[in-house]
C-alpha cells in the first residue's frame, strides 16, 4: 500500500507489488483497486504495479469535489510523476479509459509508454441523429432519460437499489457467487452522491476526437457479451494509429469484469501486449 498526496491536497490510495517498469491500474466507475487482484499478481513478476483508488473510491481520501475525468486525469499525472518516476504502461476498465483519453487529451500522451483500454463507450448517451452505424460505432446505446433517472436516483442516495441491478448486466450468467459479492462490495464503497456526480461525467461526454491523437501504443479488449457494444470498442481501435483490438467471448467470461471473471485469458492478452513484439504499433513515444 502507498499514498500519494494531489495538488489539490488529496490523500490517494494505491495498492504496490512487484518490481521493474511502472504499470498502473485504473478502475471503473465506483470500484476500486482491489478488484484488480488477479492482475496484480500475474503481472508483478514482470512490472512494478500501481493500481489505484481514485479520489472518492476504496481507501482514498472522498472530498467533495473533483469527480470530474479531466481532474481524474490530473491525479494520474500526479501518480505517474511522484510515484512512477515519470514513466508508466497504463491500463483502464470503463471509466479507467475516459481517464486516460482525458489524459491524452490534456498531456498528449506524455508520460505514458503503453496504454491499454477496456471495455468503454466513446459517446455513451444515445443521441437521435445518430443512424444504427453511428450507434454501434460510438456505443450510444443509454436513452438520455435513463441517464437521467439513474443519475437522480444515485443523488438522492438510491444506490443500494440501483447497484446491485446495474451489476447484472456487467457479469455473465458463470460469474461464481463469491465473485459477484465482491464485485458488489467493493462498489458499494462509494457514496451515492459521490457516484452521481462521477457517473455524470464519465456519460455524459465525448472521447471520438481525442482518438486519433492517441500517439502511443494502444490495446482495446472488448467483452462480447458486454452492454457496452463490441463494434464500439472495435471502432474505437480502429480511430486509434496502430492501435490492437482483442475479443474475450461470452461463452469464457467477456463481459464487463471479464478481469474478474477470466483473469486467466485477460492477463495474457495484456502481457503479450506489454512485454511482447508488433509491427502493427507504433514504436513508444518519447517525450
Amino acid at each position: 500500500m502507498g499514498t500519494v498526496t494531489t495538488n489539490d491536497g488529496v490523500r490517494l490510495n494505491y495498492i504496490e507489488a512487484g518490481s521493474g517498469p511502472a504499470l498502473v491500474l485504473l478502475p471503473g466507475w465506483n470500484q476500486t483497486a482491489a478488484l484488480f487482484g488477479r492482475q496484480i499478481e500475474a503481472f508483478r513478476p514482470h512490472f512494478r504495479v500501481l493500481a489505484l483508488d481514485p479520489r472518492g473510491h476504496g481507501n482514498s481520501e472522498a472530498p467533495d469535489h473533483g469527480y470530474r475525468m479531466s481532474r481524474h486525469a490530473m491525479d494520474l499525472h500526479t501518480l505517474i510523476a511522484d510515484v512512477a518516476d515519470g514513466r508508466a504502461h497504463v491500463l483502464g476498465h470503463s471509466m479507467g479509459c475516459c481517464v486516460l483519453w482525458s489524459y491524452f487529451d490534456l498531456f498528449c500522451g506524455h508520460g505514458i509508454d503503453r496504454a491499454v483500454f477496456v471495455d468503454m463507450s466513446t459517446h455513451p448517451v444515445h443521441n437521435p441523429a445518430f443512424t444504427d452505424e453511428q450507434v454501434a460505432d460510438y456505443g450510444s446505446t443509454m436513452p438520455a432519460a435513463d441517464f437521467f433517472e439513474l443519475f437522480n436516483g444515485l443523488a438522492n442516495g438510491a444506490e443500494a437499489q440501483i447497484m446491485p441491478s446495474l451489476l447484472e448486466h456487467m457479469v455473465t450468467e458463470s460469474i461464481t457467487p463469491e465473485d459477484k459479492a465482491w464485485i458488489l462490495e467493493e462498489n458499494r464503497r462509494m457514496p451515492g452522491p459521490l457516484s452521481a456526480r462521477e457517473f455524470f461525467s464519465d456519460i455524459l461526454a465525448d472521447w471520438r476526437d481525442v482518438l486519433p491523437r492517441i500517439n502511443r501504443p494502444s490495446l482495446y479488449i472488448a467483452g462480447e457479451a458486454s452492454f457496452v457494444p463490441m463494434t464500439a470498442t472495435k471502432w474505437a481501435a480502429g480511430q486509434t494509429p496502430g492501435a490492437r483490438f482483442e475479443v474475450i467471448g461470452g461463452h469464457e467470461g467477456g463481459n464487463h469484469f471479464m478481469f474478474v471473471e477470466n483473469p486467466d485469458r485477460f492477463n495474457q492478452l495484456v502481457l503479450d501486449f506489454l512485454i511482447g513484439t508488433s509491427t502493427a504499433n507504433p514504436s513508444p513515444g518519447k517525450d
